[in-house]
């Protein structure tokens, strides 16, 4: 990300705090039933190999990004570079899509998952959780031109609301069990809904607004609105596959340390500009 840019996220995100809106993106996974998985690997091999491989989602700023060298950058990437240095191991960067984040790590494609994972009960049953790394708001984001007047959570549940969601976020189950009335079109990333919702093809989206308050106002000629009522917090910690407890162990003591000295908080405003709405408890018993 460029210095210049990295500027105007930051007096975008700030102007976001200003009109008091929450935030949060993440997603589920498809919770991939069906994905073969493979043997992780435990601490001692990712130490022995010199290498640790984190998935991190470029579409999520900033979160994830691309820089003008073309590699990815972001709050992700200075968390996982500096999990890299605690192991003194090397870091290898995956890029990871919102689907892909869970059937990577079940192939072991990778070490660690980061890119906003939001910890759910669903996701529980298929990877483990570190503590959490920071946390999210769950919002609705639409427009001030929608196909019928939406100012409410309970608006949304109309059959004539046209909702637009990244498939496997965290917004579809939600929508499925709170506005099932509502049209719902599953896209496979965020520039495509954002510009469903830009062309009029939508007229809202359910999610973590930290992921999408930023990236949404690249778009132009909308003009977005979040609403003032939350649907919840959510917490984020980095994923490791399901079983491999020597890794997450390691992780659990390394967070704790990056909360302790803060390292989290620092990287969390370097990013964002402000300070984390609900900042993580800090917490030795895992």
């Amino acid at each position: 990300m460029t210095d210049h840019k990295k500027t105007k996220d930051t007096n975008l995100f700030t102007r976001r705090a200003a009109l008091g809106m929450a935030a949060g993106a993440a997603a589920i996974p498809a919770l991939a039933a069906t994905t073969q998985q493979a043997s992780a690997r435990p601490l001692e091999d990712v130490l022995s190999s010199s290498t640790l491989r984190a998935g991190i989602n470029p579409t999520l700023v900033p979160f994830g990004t691309f820089n003008d060298r073309n590699e990815i950058d972001g709050f992700d990437a200075d968390i996982a570079k500096e999990l890299a240095r605690l192991m003194n191991v090397e870091l290898e960067i995956v890029q990871v899509g919102s689907p892909d984040r869970i059937p990577f790590l079940q192939a072991d494609r990778i070490d660690i998952v980061l890119g906003a994972i939001t910890r759910t009960v669903s996701r529980a049953l298929v990877i483990d959780y570190t503590i959490p790394l920071h946390t999210q708001t769950v919002a609705v984001l639409t427009k001030d031109e929608t196909s019928v007047p939406i100012n409410s959570l309970a608006d949304l549940n109309n059959p004539e609301v046209r909702l637009v969601q990244v498939r496997g976020t965290i917004g579809v189950p939600w929508i499925e069990a709170n506005a099932p009335e509502a049209q719902l079109t599953l896209l496979d990333n965020y520039p495509d809904t954002f510009r469903a919702m830009q062309q009029g093809r939508a007229d809202a989206m359910v999610d973590v607004i930290e992921s999408v308050v930023i990236p949404m106002q690249e778009v132009e000629g909308v003009g977005w609105r979040i609403l003032d009522e939350t649907i919840s917090n959510t917490w984020v910690g980095v994923g490791v596959q399901k079983g491999n407890h020597t890794l997450r162990d390691f992780m659990n003591i390394a967070l704790f340390e990056l909360h302790q000295n803060g390292f989290v908080d620092a990287t969390w405003e370097k990013w964002f500009g402000v300070p984390m709405q609900t900042p993580v408890p800090l917490n030795p018993i895992f």
